[in-house]
């Protein structure tokens, strides 16, 4: 995911994609394409990893809670969906992963199919399930959970065989709007993740609601305050899987989604 993208919505049974996932070698024939090197923008405290090198993809995508056996996704290769969302670490990850191998990715890998990295990790202090580990609202101890989740990103997706320049999307829950020591920690939060993923050469995915957490995203996607993700995978539940016309994001951020 080398350039900023937008990403369609999750929505209730089907989810349309256009996303920048693992890094890796392309199938002739493949629907994606070599997306050209990105500039840090704006000048935030981050710089984009340079030598990040990732493929794009539109079309239909979806994820289990637990990777699904080779043989299922043989199976569905028959079907229009080209990409599967996969959970490889995170405080909050629910479910074992007896399927989520290095050898599983490469073979999923070179059934063409792209693979989306998720991490669930610290949720939000004024959101989420009451049980979940929480973001701190103090930006400082924030920035600090931010960065570990980061490298423990990057330690579960490079022993899974994804490389350098791959997309990892931390998977941030809705949460209350009004809070404002809520929002700064979870801004902290996700700009440390930034940071981090690019100095260790990786790119930085977001997920979140798209009139909750992405807003609050939007309202700083200028900030130099800020280091802002490369890629925001919305969530949306009014069965619109427009790339434009999202509320309270205008359609030039994160254009290329």
């Amino acid at each position: 995911m080398p350039h900023p993208s937008r990403i369609l919505p999750r929505l209730p049974g089907i989810r349309r994609l256009c996303v920048l996932p693992t890094a890796g070698a392309l199938v002739a024939g493949t629907v994606l394409a070599f997306a050209p090197s990105a500039a840090a923008e704006p000048a935030t405290p981050a710089a984009y990893p340079a030598g990040a090198s990732a493929t794009r993809y539109s079309g239909l995508a979806f994820d289990t809670c637990t990777a699904p056996p080779l043989s299922a996704i043989q199976a569905w290769t028959a079907s229009p969906y080209r990409a599967v969302g996969v959970y490889i670490g995170g405080i909050t990850r629910t479910c074992a992963q007896p399927q989520l191998t290095a050898p599983w990715v490469a073979s999923v890998s070179a059934l063409q199919w792209r693979l989306l990295p998720i991490y669930k990790g610290l949720q939000p202090p004024c959101g989420g399930k009451p049980t979940d580990a929480k973001i701190s609202r103090a930006a400082a101890t924030a920035r600090g959970q931010g960065t570990a989740a980061a490298a423990d990103a990057v330690a579960k997706a490079k022993a899974l065989g994804m490389v350098p320049g791959s997309a990892v999307y931390n998977d941030i829950e809705h949460y209350t709007q009004t809070d404002a020591t809520c929002r700064t920690g979870v801004l902290a939060f996700v700009s440390a993740w930034t940071k981090e993923l690019h100095r260790l050469g990786y790119v930085s995915g977001v997920y979140m609601n798209l009139n909750f957490g992405a807003k609050q995203l939007s309202d700083v996607y200028t900030s130099t305050s800020y280091a802002r993700p490369d890629a925001l995978w919305i969530a949306r539940y009014d069965s619109v899987d427009s790339l434009k016309g999202w509320t309270n994001i205008p359609d030039v951020r994160w254009p290329l989604h």
